[in-house]
């Protein structure tokens, strides 16, 4: 599902770049959309505070992959997905009613 041009510019805001290519961003944004989902399962988007951390939680990641695109980096832990992530995903998978979820 592509990103409308407000949510592609909003993101680009977070990241603070302009340099990077649409389809590029696009295609991270997805790929973290896909992760969180394997990660904490079914996300309703219905639900107005859900979405925003899901949101957050997709920019989050958006930013790590953007700033790590190199497969090894020696003596350096920034690869690790920041703790940040892990906190609104552990809110996604234990704050929220399980239930009928797209």
């Amino acid at each position: 599902m592509a990103l409308t041009t407000e949510e592609l510019e909003s993101l680009k805001r977070y990241l603070r770049v302009d340099e990077i290519d649409d389809a590029d961003l696009e295609q991270f944004y997805n790929r973290a959309k896909v992760y969180i989902k394997n990660e904490v399962g079914p996300i309703d988007e219905t639900n107005g505070d859900m979405k925003e951390q899901y949101d957050q939680a997709c920019a989050l990641l958006v930013q790590h992959w953007n700033d790590n695109r190199e497969v090894s980096r020696i003596g350096n832990n920034s690869y690790e997905i920041p703790h940040s992530f892990d906190s609104i995903a552990r809110q996604l998978r234990y704050c929220y009613p399980a239930g009928d979820m797209t």
